[in-house]
């Protein structure tokens, strides 16, 4: 039997099972069947086409014209810009019975499917990226958020221990009013006691009691102004303490998001591993 008669058999097999295969195949895939000069049959995928007719030379370059020469298998993946389609080729020479190469057998398969998910991989991963840097940037902020919220708490606790000894001198203030105020009702009545020659006297006694009066009204009015002053300022250190919290928390969740996006950027390297084993 000449080679011419095996290729013809095994083109008629091809023929009836080719369609089948390829209908059975995962991915999109065509066909080719060639002598050693020409090609004698060309099955072209759902759109993975080549445009192969048959009768066409087998191209002087090339994975084909390889099998042919060397007898040896030949896989190369080609790029979309030469045919429209991103595809691996891999051409196997078929020998007759005497191990002379007398044609060879080719399948083309489409890597549009690896081509877009090598793409979503990669564009995984460097969202992944991005948005690790960005959880890494508002985790520090929040740190730092949390330190400056915590001296602001020890700031407002000085001032308030500071406005505690004001208490003292207020105090100290009331005091010299009241003895005043004795000082100037005792001498207004050594003064009356004087009569026309105590005049100077009770003048004095008098300019004392208002004196006395007036600021005993002072530091009751600075004594409610720095009470308000620590009412606020104990508001203030509840607000502080919650925005601690709040940055605290916020902390914690951005470097769980990290956590997250570093485990997605490892899988997205997976993703790109698995794309080229398609």
């Amino acid at each position: 039997m000449n080679n011419q008669t095996e290729l013809g058999q095994l083109l008629e097999s091809l023929k009836i099972s080719l369609p089948l295969v390829q209908r059975l195949f995962p991915l999109d895939v065509m066909f080719a069947l060639a002598d050693s000069e020409k090609f004698i049959y060309y099955l072209p995928g759902t759109e993975l086409d080549i445009r192969i007719q048959e009768g066409t030379p087998v191209p002087p370059s090339g994975g084909i014209r390889m099998a042919l020469d060397t007898g040896e298998d030949v896989s190369a993946n080609i790029p979309k810009e030469i045919y429209g389609w991103p595809f691996k080729s891999t051409s196997m020479p078929i020998k007759d019975q005497n191990g002379a190469v007398a044609g060879v057998f080719t399948i083309g398969i489409s890597l549009s499917n690896q081509e877009t998910l090598s793409d979503a991989a990669n564009a995984l991963a460097v969202t992944s990226e991005q948005i690790s840097s960005t959880s890494e940037e508002i985790a520090e902020t929040a740190s730092d958020l949390a330190n400056t919220v915590g001296d602001l708490k020890q700031l407002g606790q000085r001032v308030v221990e500071e406005l505690q000894q004001t208490d003292e001198i207020l105090e100290f203030i009331r005091k010299v009013a009241d003895n005043s105020n004795l000082l100037g009702l005792n001498a207004a009545i050594e003064a009356a006691h004087a009569a026309e020659h105590g005049r100077g006297f009770g003048i004095v006694a008098q300019e004392i009691r208002k004196m006395s009066v007036s600021s005993a009204s002072s530091a009751k009015d600075i004594a409610g102004i720095l009470q308000t002053i620590k009412q606020n300022i104990n508001q203030m250190e509840a607000t502080l303490m919650d925005c601690l919290a709040q940055s605290e928390r916020q902390a914690a969740a951005t470097e769980e998001i990290t956590a997250s996006m570093q485990q997605m950027s490892a899988s997205a390297v997976e993703i790109e591993k698995i794309a080229r084993l398609i």
